[in-house]
């Protein structure tokens, strides 16, 4: 049997490690083989390999993957333990009496914070954390202190779902709008705008190896918040989770919408029935999902190697794991905000590619804050800075009158200019907190 993984989470192979274990149990002569990561990217791209038996994919595509017949559908009691599901994931995979793939993860942006942060822990609107966060606080890659907020804007796919995400909180509709990229909701993109604007310009499209810099970088000492996802908890020290609290990020003053959730389910590939093995595959569908392999595929190890922080789809695996790692148990919380889950329709990885860069162009049009340049050499002080700044900044719209030489930066020194580059993403390999894949639609594809 091949199987297709979810490439996207800090340690596949303990994934690896934990459903060959858990199917050798139940079918010790069936051996399994996993496809590479580069042949499976979880649908953003591509679509189910023939070659798979069951693959792992990102619920976006649901209807996608349903409408190409790429899925063989489950009926209700070939699924195990059914109740035991996130009502979002199950009921988002539902079709007519069918399940048309099994939950596995779930999903959300986040927002971090420090736990004496009271202003941030009241804040339940997006004005109440922007007007607590402010605008234009830095203009480097990282902050220089505990300022602003740090969040992935970099890639396409990102931009199309959080403007789906934006758009939904605003107003409410589900299914979720997919309109034309000439008539895209101009107060969704005013919000990617403030948002923008409340971290900075190379922050915000730091196209980072590190799926999970910015999280890494919070832990450090930098920046008041970070949006991101659970698992990105696996680069906190434990010093820093002891003092972050986190909620499901408001991208809307209105309150009493549903949040989005996304979901990443397993499916089994119609290439099965020419195959036989159709059977087969769904009992390692149901394996993979199983709550102890679950649990086993997400917990630490006794070498103090964290838990990898993802969220489950099933409610006992919060209750395994919380005794051992309590934020499970802070997680499981999210999960009670009545979230519904984040799906696009058919035609979703065209509209997807229609507008992301139309998306993308719109938001960062016109930013209001400056951007660092580097100096090329090492300012020496205030005096000798205008001779320097003044040209560089130059073609950017004029210089604002600041400099640093901090280390944080990465640079000698830099100069504060007025405008900043409209370069699609900032490519910032070298500041990347460790080598991890990159999760393309979370957080980031180009």
């Amino acid at each position: 049997m091949t199987v297709a993984l979810y490439p996207y989470v800090p340690r596949i192979e303990q994934f690896k490690t934990a459903i060959t274990e858990a199917w050798a149990e139940v079918q010790p002569k069936v051996p399994l083989t996993f496809l590479p990561t580069r042949d499976w990217d979880g649908g953003y791209t591509n679509n189910p390999p023939d070659g798979a038996d069951v693959f792992v994919f990102d619920a976006m595509y649901l209807a996608l993957f349903k409408s190409q017949n790429n899925l063989v559908p489950f009926s209700r009691a070939e699924v195990d333990n059914i109740d035991d599901f996130l009502s979002y994931a199950i009921q988002g995979a539902s079709s007519d009496n069918d399940i048309l793939a099994i939950p596995l993860l779930g999903c959300a942006n986040i927002l971090f914070y420090q736990k004496n942060d009271a202003q941030l822990a009241q804040a339940a609107t997006l004005t109440a954390v922007t007007n607590t966060l402010n605008q234009c606080t830095f203009t480097s890659i990282k902050p220089p202190d505990r300022r602003g907020i740090m969040i992935d804007m970099a890639g396409g796919t990102t931009n199309a779902a959080l403007y789906a995400d934006i758009d939904h909180a605003i107003t409410g509709i589900y299914p979720l709008p997919q309109p034309p990229s000439g008539d895209l909701d101009e107060k969704a993109i005013a919000t990617m705008k403030l948002l923008f604007a409340t971290s900075s310009y190379y922050n915000a499209t730091a196209d980072t190896v590190d799926a999970y810099a910015r999280s890494a970088w919070f832990s450090q000492g930098f920046g008041r918040s970070v949006v991101g996802f659970t698992e990105s908890m696996s680069e906190m020290s434990p010093q820093t989770l002891e003092n972050t609290a986190f909620k499901v990020m408001p991208l809307s003053d209105n309150s009493s919408n549903r949040p989005l959730f996304y979901s990443d389910m397993i499916g089994v590939n119609t290439a099965t029935s020419t195959r036989g093995t159709t059977a087969l595959a769904k009992q390692l569908a149901n394996v993979m999902a199983s709550s102890a392999t679950v649990v086993a595929s997400f917990a630490g190890t006794d070498a103090g190697v964290p838990p990898q922080y993802l969220m489950p789809a099933r409610p006992s695996v919060f209750n395994a794991l919380a005794p051992k790692y309590p934020i499970y148990a802070e997680m499981f919380k999210l999960t009670q905000t009545n979230p519904i889950l984040f799906a696009l329709n058919a035609d979703a990885r065209n509209w997807v590619n229609s507008v992301k860069d139309t998306i993308k162009r719109d938001y960062r049009l016109n930013y209001q804050c400056g951007c660092d340049y580097s100096a090329g050499q090492v300012i020496a002080n205030n005096s000798a800075a205008p001779a320097i700044c003044n040209p560089i900044c130059s073609q950017h719209a004029g210089w604002n009158g600041n400099w640093t030489n901090a280390s944080y930066t990465g640079e000698l020194s830099v100069c504060q200019c007025n405008a900043c580059p409209l370069q699609t993403a900032t490519s910032v390999s070298q500041q990347s907190a460790s080598p991890m894949s990159r999760r393309p639609a979370r957080p980031s594809k180009p």
